[in-house]
């Protein structure tokens, strides 16, 4: 007997679950590695084995769809970490792409659109219903990632420190950021010395969404500013998918854990994209990027394929 696999791959961990009918089953999550450089692909490839083991699958894994954050950009690294894997699942077919395109096949159930996604970091992705795809943002901290995490975390200290030096209006964020941060002394050599810059500034961002909540008017505008940069974004995907859209015709969707914030994120860019484009129909997103894996692996990459790598399953 032969089982499928869906993995969805995170920053340093990622869960890994048996589909079941097109679904995850039983799911484990492994942590313990990054896969942020060559170096780290073994890392990954044996996590994925380690969560097999943990599922306890019975028979061999016949194919595996990975989506992984900081997935590699070239054909060499994705035939060596293609390999990698099927490698340590005894041979088994890998499919491996960005979680970009496992999000986007989970929110649409495969179906053309636009989905964004919005975490740490922030990209949108469109489908057209011929497999044609556009992107935009998921260029990182340095040059983009708008309307992001780590944009809203970023933003919060900023105007923070800002008001504690007379820069800036006075914010409820200086309080919050001296408490989430022990003292901002010396909060510029730990953010620079740190080992995880990014993921310690957008740790700032659900705090800054509490100040935002209580009224103040420098927290509210950081979050206004993300929904309008998600919005831009979005439009500027929609208009590149599908130039000949007519009114309601592109469907709309959404991925990440940044828009459980529905008050401050997910209702102003309904909002936005709605009054933006016309084209436009928001759906509330069929499933994650675990999903999304699940369903590729079980159904075939169907219009995503141009977004995956496929390493053939090697005969026993």
């Amino acid at each position: 007997m032969s089982a499928l696999l869906a993995v969805d791959g995170g920053q340093t961990g990622l869960r890994v679950a048996v589909v079941e009918r097109g679904r995850p089953g039983q799911v484990a999550e492994v942590a313990g590695f990054s896969h942020g450089s060559p170096d780290g692909w073994l890392g990954v490839a044996s996590a994925v084995a380690r969560a097999r083991d943990a599922l306890r699958v019975g028979g061999r894994v016949e194919r595996v769809c990975l989506g992984l954050s900081g997935a590699p950009r070239t054909h060499e690294l994705k035939e060596r970490l293609g390999a990698l894997i099927s490698d340590r699942l005894d041979g088994a077919e890998v499919w491996l792409g960005g979680d970009m395109v496992t999000a986007h096949a989970g929110a649409l159930g495969g179906e053309p659109g636009v989905v964004v996604a919005a975490g740490t970091g922030a990209v949108v992705l469109g489908v057209a219903a011929d497999g044609s795809a556009q992107r935009a943002d998921g260029l990182g901290y340095l040059l983009g990632d708008d309307g992001s995490g780590f944009a809203i975390g970023r933003a919060g200290i900023r105007a923070a420190l800002r008001a504690r030096e007379g820069r800036g209006p006075d914010t409820a964020l200086l309080e919050a950021a001296t408490g989430f941060f022990e003292g901002l002394d010396d909060l510029a050599h730990r953010v620079y010395s740190s080992a995880s810059p990014v993921r310690d500034l957008a740790a700032f961002a659900p705090a800054v969404a509490d100040v935002a909540r209580a009224g103040d008017e420098v927290a509210r505008a950081i979050w206004r500013e993300a929904a309008a940069a998600l919005v831009t974004s979005t439009a500027a995907v929609v208009r590149r998918t599908f130039p000949d859209a007519t009114s309601g015709s592109v469907a709309v969707s959404h991925s990440g854990r940044l828009f459980a914030a529905e008050d401050l994120l997910l209702d102003p860019f309904k909002a936005g994209i709605a009054e933006r484009c016309v084209e436009v129909r928001y759906r509330d997103p069929a499933g994650d990027s675990l999903a999304g894996a699940a369903r590729l692996v079980q159904d075939g990459l169907g219009r995503h394929a141009a977004l995956m790598h496929t390493t053939q399953r090697v005969a026993a």
